[in-house]
């Protein structure tokens, strides 16, 4: 399995299992509903991703075998208050690996080479949003050592 950064040349399937991931989400909560063209939505939104990737502060990376069969998008962002002693936090926004492909190791790849960039790049700590039902994503996220922090709150107004 090849670990890799995305290129322009991968923004089709990395839209479209962006696309799969918000499926994915969808039984979760109606927050995560769809637009009927959500993958002709995301296409432009991923080749932007992909393209601010080589400014520096964020990164997509891409697992392959025969063809993508995951991803991982995170980045890096200022925490903006001049109190704090951290300046600085990790995210990882999404990560999707193929039903056919799970429990093979491919996002704790996926996860070693954000968190090597991120170590590279003088990050001290990283988060990540995972719904409270995904069972099988929180006991991923807790076997790679993320600890809960806060806890977010939804209202529907």
């Amino acid at each position: 399995m090849l670990v890799r950064k995305a290129t322009l040349e991968d923004v089709e399937r990395v839209a479209q299992l962006n696309h799969d991931l918000g499926l994915h989400h969808g039984p979760y909560h109606q927050l995560y509903s769809l637009k009927e063209n959500a993958l002709e939505l995301v296409l432009p939104y991923i080749k932007e991703k992909i393209e601010k990737s080589a400014l520096g502060d964020s990164l997509i990376l891409v697992a392959q075998d025969k063809e993508i069969v995951g991803f991982l998008m995170c980045a890096i962002t200022d925490l903006r208050d001049p109190q704090w002693k951290i300046g600085k936090m990790g995210h990882i926004g999404a990560v999707y690996v193929v039903p056919a492909y799970r429990r093979r190791g491919i996002a704790a790849a996926l996860m070693k080479e954000a968190l090597k960039w991120m170590k590279e790049s003088k990050v001290e700590y990283v988060e990540l949003n995972v719904d409270v039902q995904n069972v099988a994503a929180n006991a991923a996220w807790t076997a790679m050592g993320f600890k809960p922090h806060r806890c977010n709150l939804i209202r529907k107004l």
